[in-house]
């Protein structure tokens, strides 16, 4: 049905992806609306644990998570999420995204606003892999299904740049120089959604617009309810005696599936007291790495380690945006979780979480 393709390109929204330094158009032809994908380098990223939240508040728990995270005061940003609640967060300013599609005279009835990475899948879900984007470059690196660490790099990373960023994320460096970039298409559909939760809603504004769309899905909608009814009513029987044979041979299956998940929560505990093991870094060590990380017209007025897994270091004369300092302190292999605040008379407050030291290589 070629007509029924045109009409849904008629009122579906245009698509253009907003880089840093140039535009590119995805689908010209469409409505007034616009879908603008926030390219990798105008976005940061953060992962947030939101298991132990329930699934209702997990989206307002990690919405809590990246406004303490952001050096502007007006974030916006898209989830994938992961197994058990896990989600990987890409957020950015909206007043310097708009500036950006204002400066390019980029007109729309209605925006909104979705980071590119959630629209770029990768070719694997294990490990860590580097993406070639439309600017730049994307290291990813997976645990457990999750994406647990992003970075962007405006050209492809050297090997040094490459094994910090692995070792930051908690992964074991090969040793070798960074891997072969893998090229990647901007795709129709985001990954990492999930039933139920996204900020996607129906806008009443402008319905009148999308009555013809909304009439044939009705329609097909009503074709497809009683096709589906009639054909529940044919197989009903045929499931039943089928679910009731299948009943019968789970038994010594599911007694397998339980003992291999006691085992695997077993090997879990033994590995997260090995992780605890690991030494904690030297105050020298911790000293150094700033002093190096600060900016030459700043200087470290105040050193506050509160607990031995967080510092809280106080920049005085320090002209440097705030959000630069996040990324600097981000790439550094001894810090993660980094957050920055003003405070009086100009003075940045950096928090950062320290990361373990890591054993020797060829240590057991």
């Amino acid at each position: 049905m070629p007509w029924v393709k045109r009409l849904q390109r008629r009122f579906s929204p245009r698509r253009i992806l907003l880089g840093k330094d140039s535009n590119l158009t995805l689908e010209s032809e469409g409505s007034d609306a616009l879908v603008c994908l926030v390219g990798r380098a105008l976005c940061l990223f953060v992962h947030v644990d939101a298991s132990r939240v329930p699934e209702k508040q997990q989206r307002d728990f990690v919405g809590l998570a990246v406004r303490r995270a952001a050096p502007f005061p007006d974030p916006e940003f898209g989830v994938a999420w992961g197994p058990d609640g896990r989600a990987a967060v890409w957020y950015w300013s909206r007043s310097r995204v708009e500036e950006l599609l204002s400066s390019r005279q980029v007109r729309a009835g209605k925006v909104r606003f979705e980071p590119e990475p959630l629209y770029v899948r990768s070719p694997h879900t294990t490990g860590a892999g580097l993406l070639a984007l439309h600017e730049g470059f994307e290291g990813r690196v997976w645990h457990e299904g999750s994406l647990t660490a992003s970075r962007w790099w405006p050209t492809l990373p050297t090997a040094e740049q490459w094994h910090s960023y692995v070792r930051a994320a908690g992964q074991v460096s090969p040793g070798m120089g960074a891997p072969a970039a893998v090229e990647s298409s901007t795709q129709a559909r985001p990954w990492g959604a999930r039933t139920g939760t996204g900020r996607a809603s129906l806008q009443l504004s402008g319905l009148e617009r999308h009555l013809p769309t909304a009439a044939l899905a009705a329609a097909l909608l009503v074709v497809t309810i009683a096709a589906v009814q009639t054909g529940s009513l044919l197989r009903s029987h045929l499931d039943t005696l089928q679910a009731e044979r299948a009943a019968e041979q789970l038994d010594d299956p599911l007694k397998r599936i339980l003992a291999a998940r006691e085992a695997a929560d077993g090997h879990r505990v033994a590995i997260d007291q090995l992780i605890a093991l690991r030494a904690p870094r030297s105050l020298i060590e911790l000293l150094a790495e700033a002093a190096r990380l600060v900016p030459g017209d700043a200087h470290i007025s105040q050193w506050s380690q509160p607990v031995p897994e967080r510092v809280e270091i106080t920049l005085s004369g320090a002209t440097a945006d705030p959000q630069s300092l996040v990324e600097t302190w981000e790439a550094s292999p001894y810090f993660e979780g980094v957050t920055t605040d003003v405070g009086r008379g100009g003075e940045i407050v950096i928090r950062a979480l320290i990361t373990p030291a890591l054993p020797p290589t060829g240590a057991t």
